[in-house]
């Protein structure tokens, strides 16, 4: 939002309301970060989801609520999002994040008891990451048969840009004031779809109202901030109140922004953000935003007075090929905006990251983030190859961690020889009886040596991969061998036989596990999946538990943490966990690093021309691959809950009869604990079952000597503990 613009409106008057049913039979272009964000702090509000992690609970059914309502007014919507980010000069980390210090703060709130002050903080510690909840939208979006594409930078230029075609590609926009800054007469700025009503701002009547020209008021706009660009230094004084009409009243003064910025040119503030650059670039931006055209080209708007370096001011070009891929849901953009930045910028997670063990961990990701780069820069211009490209991290913004990605030989030429074609597909799929590819099928498809061996494939020119399930199902492959579950000649490591056992040794008829076990066995390789204690600890209320007990149920709890529980789609209303808390960065950081590497891997396969390109089903492919959407602690603190319940009931009696009689008694007590939950009984079984899967895993491991016996007996006796207390 334009900073103090929503109170200038107000206060002047400007808004205007009509009844939704003027927009009957209206195609409507929404800026998708303004509807979400809108949605996020209204209907959708979840402030636990900062004490979780995740994706707030009651999203899904806020959202086709949402839609449902959209359609039933007769409006078409057609929603943009944003792709990749505007180049900033700004160096990382140069404005204070206040948001871990709330989130510390609410946490002591909630161990002093205080949780609606807990709740209340948390709501205003900023915990979501818009993009991370994108693929979940996109998944609604697509079920409901709803238009939706990704911008190449910002939504705004790229919804301009359609209500202004020829064509009509929508009739209104419906997003945030940035909007106004463009070629727009009017832009709808919230919509109430229960009591039938949409407010709309005029420019022309603002324009009137401050007596300026539109040069001047995105100037005006410009320097009182927004999402790109910090408020102009001078006017964030100690001795005034910031208010838009004191922004305006100095554009006035000086006739243009520039004027008035090139005035303060040596005032302290202006020189150390370089804001005079920044200026200049952020305006070029607006004017000359880039955009997608109908016919597949991305160029700027007002092309013909543009300035031939505009890819400097907005981002470094890249391949038309790409922009594409992004606006059909292919990939996201994170890894492109590393490369385009030449910075990757690590922020604090949710439980504010202050263990020596998660700062190592993020060292440790490196090699897997490094590979990501390299599949992306490999098919690209020797610009992006030999680009510098650095890691930048909260705790210390001064020190910069190099991703070496160019090297010889490539990620892309390591993994040459995956090329699996249809045919052996099909012949899989009816010795393994399924129609699904998944991680799972693509072990079982390499178990022996024979089948290994057929799996081993050079490019064929001649005939490359077409369907989706044939570039699923080698993507999966690349990614085993890359993560070193499958050799180079495709055949099992020890890890990757481990991986195998767990997903095939027990006959259940429970849901499939094999995206939480690749996480738990990368976890337990990275040495952060086990019963010790991390080097922050946090505060533990007083129960019956031995400090045996407790390290049991912490490995436990962190185990089945990895598995999502099922929701009502109501607000969280149990206890929290933030021990559990700083584990889920661990499974955070890890599973959105696999996420990546995997679309990377995807999108190498469509620049290398490894595989048809033009099709239908971008998004269709990039849903089908693991990693989609991030877990919360719920089903940790779960079992957490659960196996505290039966000790403080056992506890005057320790034999196995006794604890068994006390299991029906702790079962009932969850459901009235965890009354959010469709079947919280169901979800403890299930997470048993990946229990037992990953036990199964470490047995392998062991034997095979892959881990260490001090490591395996953690589970063994936790699990060894478990049995006389599970339902």
């Amino acid at each position: 939002m334009i900073r103090h613009f929503e109170f200038f409106t107000a206060e002047r008057r400007l808004v205007q309301h009509n009844a939704l049913s003027n927009l009957k039979d209206t195609r409507l272009g929404i800026e998708g970060t303004h509807w979400l964000r809108k949605l996020l702090q209204n209907s959708a509000k979840e402030p636990a989801t900062a004490a979780l992690g995740g994706i707030p609970i009651g999203l899904k059914a806020a959202i086709e609520k949402e839609l449902e309502l959209i359609k039933s007014y007769g409006i078409t919507p057609v929603f943009v999002f944003n792709g990749l980010n505007v180049i900033r000069k700004d160096k990382p980390f140069s404005t204070e994040d206040t948001r871990p210090t709330k989130r510390a703060q609410a946490w002591d709130f909630y161990e002093k008891g205080w949780v609606d002050s807990a709740y209340s903080t948390w709501a205003g510690s900023g915990f979501i990451n818009q993009p991370d909840l994108y693929y979940l939208v996109f998944s609604i979006l697509k079920e409901n048969d709803i238009e939706f594409i990704r911008a190449p930078y910002l939504a705004w230029g790229q919804l301009v840009y359609l209500e202004r075609h020829p064509k009509g590609f929508i009739h209104a926009i419906y997003g945030g004031s940035e909007l106004l800054m463009y070629d727009v007469e009017k832009v709808i700025i919230s919509l109430d779809l229960e009591k039938g009503t949409y407010s709309w701002l005029s420019k022309k009547s603002i324009l009137l109202d401050l007596s300026i020209t539109d040069e001047q008021f995105l100037d005006v706009c410009i320097l009182a901030g927004f999402e790109i660009c910090n408020t102009f230094p001078p006017l964030n004084s100690e001795y005034s109140t910031f208010t838009f009409k004191s922004v305006h009243d100095l554009v006035k003064q000086h006739r243009t922004g520039f004027n008035a910025v090139q005035n303060y040119a040596e005032h302290a503030g202006v020189i150390k953000s370089n804001y005079v650059d920044t200026y200049c670039r952020t305006r070029c931006a607006i004017k000359y935003h880039m955009v997608l055209t109908d016919d597949g080209k991305i160029e700027p708007l007002n092309v013909e007075n543009a300035p031939t370096d505009i890819h400097d001011v907005i981002g470094y070009r890249l391949p038309d090929e790409i922009y594409y891929y992004l606006s059909k849901g292919l990939m996201s953009p994170q890894v492109i905006n590393t490369l385009i930045s030449g910075v990757l910028i690590e922020n604090s997670p949710l439980c504010n990251g202050e263990t020596i063990e998660y700062r190592q961990f993020l060292s440790q990701l490196l090699e897997l983030r490094t590979q990501a780069m390299g599949l992306l820069t490999q098919p690209l211009h020797q610009f992006y190859q030999s680009r510098r490209v650095v890691s930048v991290y909260w705790f210390e913004p001064s020190n910069e961690h190099h991703l070496n990605h160019n090297v010889v030989p490539s990620v892309h030429e390591i993994l040459n020889t995956w090329n699996v074609l249809e045919r052996g597909l099909e012949e899989e799929k009816k010795a393994q009886k399924t129609s699904v590819i998944d991680i799972a099928f693509c072990l079982k498809a390499t178990a022996t040596e024979d089948q290994a061996a057929k799996t081993v494939m050079p490019k064929n020119n001649d005939k490359i991969i077409e369907s989706k399930d044939e570039i699923l199902a080698n993507v999966l492959w690349k990614l085993l061998e890359l993560r070193q579950f499958l050799t180079s000649s495709h055949t099992h490591t020890a890890w990757g036989s481990a991986f195998k056992k767990a997903l095939t040794t027990l006959k259940s008829n429970t849901e499939s596990h094999h995206e939480q076990l690749f996480s738990a066995l990368e976890l337990i390789r990275f040495g952060y999946l086990n019963g010790n204690n991390l080097s922050r600890s946090y505060y533990i209320p007083p129960n019956a538990t031995t400090e045996e007990e407790k390290k049991y149920i912490l490995l436990i709890s962190r185990t089945l943490s990895l598995v999502p529980a099922k929701f009502k789609g109501v607000s969280w209303n149990g206890p929290l966990s933030r021990e559990l808390l700083a584990f889920n960065s661990f499974v955070k950081a890890m599973n959105r690093s696999l996420r990546n590497l995997c679309e990377m891997l995807t999108l190498s396969m469509f620049l290398n021309g490894d595989c048809v390109k033009d099709r239908q089903d971008y998004l269709d492919i990039a849903l089908s691959l693991p990693f989609l959407y991030d877990v919360n602690t719920a089903m940790g603190i779960i079992v957490k809950t659960y196996l505290e319940h039966v000790i403080i009931l056992s506890k005057d009696n320790n034999d196995k009869a006794a604890i068994r009689s006390h299991i029906p008694e702790a079962l009932k007590k969850l459901d009235g604990t965890f009354t959010g939950c469709i079947n919280v009984k169901a979800d403890l079984e299930n997470g048993l079952v990946f229990w037992d899967e990953v036990i199964i895993a470490v047995n392998s491991l062991k034997t095979s000597g892959a881990i260490s016996n001090e490591l395996a007996s953690q589970f063994i006796n936790a699990n060894n503990w478990l049995s006389s207390r599970r339902p």
